[in-house]
């Protein structure tokens, strides 16, 4: 590779007749973009700051633009690296130690990207490439780094990156993180953690806590990630996404618990976990559920576990101040177990609720909208595959005072099931202001369906319902 690297992420360039006033530089896909003179001539800390937006690759073809724009893109305070643009480890880690060593290491770093390709060629071994990777990481913390989103593969996270003064987000992907001594990050407001493996309970619990501003967190678990209690405890934290592992059987001792007063947000979607302890969810607003509390690989709710059922009563409770929410089939139907067994709390802050259910087990949701004294806005879609294991008591519903808007998202297929929840949702809104639904254009059944729908009395003298095809 040429000096650099650069040689080798050339683009071509043509100039105009007109002594170079106006440079066309081609670029991926026979794009052809043009570069004012206004572009050449702004400040160089204001193309930087544009610069810095691009992958690296195509900041470096900017070398061609000019002889000033030669090595314009040293200055950019950034590093966003695919490895698979590189065929050799030693290009990669040249590269890098390149860019981080320009200007005597004085100049500070906004931005600090890494993806890392296992089919690189060159022998490196281990114990390198964890040296190499650790001696970047020191470097740009050092030099103040603000965001920094590394995949590598499952290699340990020096101490140093527990203690940055600037670092404003950090997304890892299979890093393994250590038990820390001592964690401060005072100025991170979001972390994304993918497929991470954590030393014990403690790493992850040590992170997050030591993260005094955070405001967005996202997770996505490994398979075997170390953490049999993931405690979520944040002062700050507005938006939590949780995606839990499913490539395992049941846990029965794996438990989640957040104590976020400020949490605006919560997305939760696991299976295994069996517990969730929720604290002060005053804030709540939204809110989108896909739990099962391990319920699965054959195991039912059992309504003599007192602890179990205990639980499942608080989980509901701390999320009923929520004001939007979406459920899956699958909490669905915990929740239409534990009504069976137990009153459910009210929902009086929902306003707009999307649900799905199995197409043959609509009646579990006139169960749970019972308790949302105030939505008014539905929407509903089904799932085509059935589930054996709930029991279903039909009985007169109560009225949904309160429902103005429904939409049916799943293109309806005329069955039974189908016309008794359109009847059920029509007879039972007095002030029921719009219903739409999707009917398959063409079938054998539009013309069942739309006949049934002219049968169905309304409720409500104002509501319209709109046919839609998808």
């Amino acid at each position: 590779m040429e000096e650099d690297g650069v040689e080798r992420v050339r683009a071509k360039v043509s100039r105009d007749e007109d002594g170079g006033k106006r440079v066309r530089a081609k670029v991926s896909g026979g794009k052809i973009a043009e570069v004012d003179d206004w572009l050449r001539n702004l400040p160089e800390s204001l193309l930087c700051h544009l610069l810095l937006h691009l992958p690296t690759k195509y900041v470096v073809k900017t070398s061609t633009l000019s002889s000033q724009w030669r090595h314009l893109w040293r200055y950019v305070p950034g590093l966003d690296l695919d490895c698979r643009d590189f065929t050799e480890y030693d290009e990669v880690a040249g590269f890098i130690d390149s860019f981080l060593s320009f200007n005597n290491g004085e100049s500070s770093i906004k931005m600090f990207k890494l993806r890392y390709h296992t089919d690189l060629g060159g022998d490196v071994d281990e114990e390198t490439d964890n040296a190499n990777l650790t001696r970047w990481i020191n470097t740009v913390v050092k030099r103040k780094v603000q965001h920094l989103a590394l995949s590598w593969g499952e290699v340990p996270m020096p101490p140093t990156l527990y203690k940055s003064k600037s670092l404003v987000s950090l997304k890892l992907t299979e890093a393994v993180l250590p038990n820390p001594d001592f964690v401060s990050l005072p100025s991170v407001k979001a972390i994304l953690l993918e497929s991470v493996k954590f030393a014990n309970d403690l790493a992850f619990e040590k992170l997050i806590s030591g993260c005094l501003g955070l405001e967005r967190l996202t997770l996505y678990r490994s398979q075997n990630d170390n953490v049999k209690v993931l405690r979520v405890r944040s002062k700050t934290l507005l938006n939590f996404d949780y995606n839990g592992s499913t490539f395992t059987g049941p846990h029965e001792d794996l438990m989640v618990s957040i104590d976020a007063p400020m949490l605006e947000d919560l997305q939760l979607s696991d299976h295994l976990t069996a517990s969730f302890i929720l604290g002060n969810m005053n804030s709540l607003e939204e809110a989108d559920i896909d739990v099962q509390f391990n319920f699965c690989f054959g195991k039912k709710f059992d309504p003599m576990d007192i602890p179990k059922r205990s639980m499942i009563r608080n989980f509901l409770v701390a999320i009923s101040n929520v004001k939007n929410m979406i459920l899956s089939p699958s909490t669905l139907e915990v929740i239409y177990e534990y009504s069976r067994c137990a009153l459910l709390p009210l929902f009086c802050n929902l306003s707009c609720l999307s649900v799905y259910f199995y197409n043959h087990s609509w009646e579990m949701l006139p169960v749970f909208l019972e308790r949302c004294p105030n939505v008014k806005s539905l929407v509903v879609e089904s799932a085509t595959f059935p589930k054996d294991n709930t029991r279903i008591s039909t009985r007169p519903w109560a009225l949904l005072s309160s429902l103005e808007y429904v939409e049916i998202e799943s293109p309806l297929e005329g069955e039974a099931m189908e016309m008794e929840l359109l009847s059920y949702l029509l007879e039972n809104s007095p002030v029921l202001r719009r219903l739409t639904l999707y009917v398959e254009k063409d079938s054998n059944n539009e013309s069942v369906i739309l006949r049934g729908l002219l049968m169905i009395p309304r409720l409500s003298s104002s509501c319209q319902v709109y046919v839609l095809y998808p």
